[in-house]
């Protein structure tokens, strides 16, 4: 009899976690939709069927987020990773919100758990990189954009940071390449033509800092067209 009763028990609590995934993959897919109270309510099922579901925590810290109510953004990512430290878009998320906070000391722990456990992650390098730079750290960041840049070459991000540090090193050269590589991967991208334009004025390259200039100029990339008009005529 404890056997099937155990049995029966078991049997019950997967299906409850089965009902608490569907309505978390509700909530994920209410979200996308832009649906944010229906999501909130979605995930108000799933923890009514799974009180442990840590990734539901983090998805409640996602919305949170992107309505800018910080504590309760960091109470639910905080709460996602004590019940799931393994949770690597909670770590993640978490370090994101520091780093939204200007709290770069604070970002970097939560980061670096990201990065542990996906160290084929793109985004985990860029994101430490990022702090990394924000603490003035140059050649961890460069090396963090390095990696970034090796699991995935379009990191155009990686590219563009990795770009900055090398210019405020005076390595034109190698800035302007990194430049390069972001304007070849988005030629939207209007930024990495006024940093290239800028970067090839150092090594007094006119005719190519002036073409990327005025590149940015036509994206309307905020003092494009002041740089432009005192570099370029």
């Amino acid at each position: 009899m404890r056997i099937l009763s155990t049995i029966c028990l078991s049997l019950l609590l997967l299906a409850c976690s089965s009902d608490a995934d569907s309505w978390l993959q509700e909530a994920k897919s209410r979200l996308q939709k832009g649906e944010t109270v229906s999501a909130k309510e979605a995930i108000k099922k799933a923890l009514e069927k799974n009180p442990g579901l840590a990734e539901a925590y983090n998805l409640q810290g996602v919305i949170a987020f992107q309505e800018k109510s910080w504590v309760e953004a960091r109470t639910n990512y905080q709460k996602a990773i004590e019940l799931k430290p393994s949770l690597y878009t909670a770590q993640l998320n978490l370090g994101a919100l520091e780093m939204e906070q200007g709290q770069w000391k604070a970002a970097l722990a939560p980061t670096e758990a990201a990065v542990k456990l996906q160290p084929d992650s793109s985004a985990a390098y860029l994101q430490r990189g990022i702090v990394h730079a924000a603490l003035g750290k140059s050649d961890a960041a460069v090396a963090d954009f390095t990696q970034s840049i090796s699991k995935n070459a379009k990191e155009i991000n990686a590219l563009y940071n990795r770009g900055n540090i090398y210019f405020q090193q005076e390595k034109y050269a190698l800035a302007n390449q990194d430049f390069e590589s972001c304007v070849q991967i988005d030629p939207s991208f209007s930024k990495g033509f006024y940093a290239m334009g800028l970067s090839y004025y150092k090594v007094n390259e006119k005719e190519k800092a002036c073409f990327a200039l005025q590149q940015a100029q036509k994206l309307k990339y905020p003092g494009a067209k002041e740089a432009v008009e005192n570099l370029c005529n």
